[in-house]
Formats: structure tokens, sequence, C-alpha cells
């Protein structure tokens, strides 16, 4: 058993972010067929060119529900089916307090972060089940796994992820797909950069690796064991990967 991904045929959705980009690439790198997702094309076409492999790039919103199916119709075209599905899309999109909430704000957070799982995974769910197998990879959040007083919506809509993992997994065990949740901490993307600390102390010496956030590529190697047959008899489970300083 492996991790060669070799003539398979994976969705990520998020794809033109700093994680969903990365497990794009390492998918890519492990032989399979890439398709990548985002709202912006134009994002989406830079990250294609710097993936070596076959790659489709669809501007997709997956917070509705017809162009998510239209991304799962083109992608069958494409490539004649559907093996992975990474619902990577999401963001904490603002810092709010539950009184500032505003109702839309509340929906748009959690369509992004919650419903979109439901639609990409219920979408592709028909063609693994015509396969006889599947693996869907949410990303959700350590988030969801503690209090977060100012990403109230934030917080509920990725602990909702981790439950519907556990959900569609049981659901799905019948029809050998398997659904799996990462919960990232801060991880040390190009666009948190400037909330990540300083990877030298004090007195110069450097800061051990597990009490530093992780890099994008530890979420994809993640993402890529999920993946591939070593995972085989893994489903309904959450994976968290964060800097240990997060725990204390």
């Amino acid at each position: 058993m492996s991790q060669n991904l070799k003539d398979k045929v994976a969705i990520v959705t998020g794809g033109a972010g700093g994680i969903g980009s990365r497990i794009a690439k390492t998918y890519a790198g492990a032989g399979a067929k890439v398709v990548i997702a985002s709202r912006s094309q134009g994002k989406l076409d830079k990250v294609a060119g710097k993936i070596d492999g076959e790659v489709l790039a669809l501007a997709t919103d997956v917070t509705v529900p017809e162009q998510v199916d239209n991304m799962v119709a083109k992608t069958i075209d494409e490539f004649g089916g559907i093996d992975i599905l990474v619902n990577n899309a999401g963001g904490a999109m603002f810092i709010k307090s539950p009184n500032d909430l505003e109702p839309n704000e509340w929906d748009a957070a959690i369509a992004l972060n919650l419903s979109s799982v439901f639609l990409c995974s219920r979408a592709v769910s028909n063609n693994m089940m015509e396969r006889g197998s599947g693996r869907i990879i949410n990303i959700s959040s350590v988030a969801g796994m503690r209090l977060s007083p100012s990403f109230v919506h934030y917080g509920a809509a990725k602990a909702g992820v981790i439950n519907l993992t556990k959900g569609l997994a049981m659901s799905w065990a019948p029809n050998n797909i398997n659904v799996n949740c990462i919960a990232p901490g801060l991880t040390a993307t190009e666009g948190v950069a400037n909330w990540l600390p300083e990877k030298t102390k004090e007195d110069g010496t450097s800061v051990p690796p597990l009490l530093y956030p992780p890099d994008p590529e530890h979420v994809a190697d993640l993402a890529l064991f999920l993946a591939s047959e070593l995972s085989a008899h893994i489903s309904g489970e959450l994976f968290p990967i964060r800097s240990l300083t997060e725990l204390a």
C-alpha cells in the first residue's frame, strides 16, 4: 500500500488559497488529476500554472448549489469521475462579538464554512457510490474544538463540520466512502504572516518546530495520507494539526 494517487481524480475547493493550493500541488505530485475551485478564476489560473500535472481550474461559489453541481459535472466530463473531494473552502471572514454580529453575517459564515461542505459532499456522493469508493476530506479548524468568543460564527460552523463529518462517514460507510476531518490551528500561510510568532527566541535560539505553527505542506501531507490507500480503514475521524503551544 502506498500514497500513490496515480489516475485518481481529486477536487479541492478553496484551491486558490494557501492550504488548498498546497494540497492540490501535493495531490498532483502523487499522480492525481486535480480540479481546483474558488470564486476567482484569475487566482485559480495562477495556481494552476504552478501545478505540474493535469489540472482543471473552475471558478465556483461553493455556497450556490447550481454552481457546485456544475463543478461536479464538468469534472466528470473532463476526467470521467471523482475519487477524492477536499472541502477546504472557508474563512473566519470577520471578527465580531455575538452582539455585534448581524443575522446576514451569521448566515454568510455558516454558508461558506458549513453548508458548502454538505453541498459539495452530496454533489460528489452519487458518482462515488457508482464507482464503489471515495474519499472526502473536510477541513475544519481548532476553532471548532474550543471557545472562540470573537469568532462564534466561525467556531460554530467549524464545529458543525466535525459533526457533519462523522454523520456522513456513518451514512456512506456501506458505499465504501471514507469521510475524515482535518482541523488546522494557526498555519504559516502567506495570508497570516503578520500573526505568526518569531521563529527565533530573544536569546537567539530557534523555536522548536513542534512549538511553531505548521506549514501548509504539513496539512497537505495529512490530506495525502487520508486520500491514499494507507488510510483505507479510517473514517469518521478528526485530526488536529497545530503548534503544541495552542494546547496551553
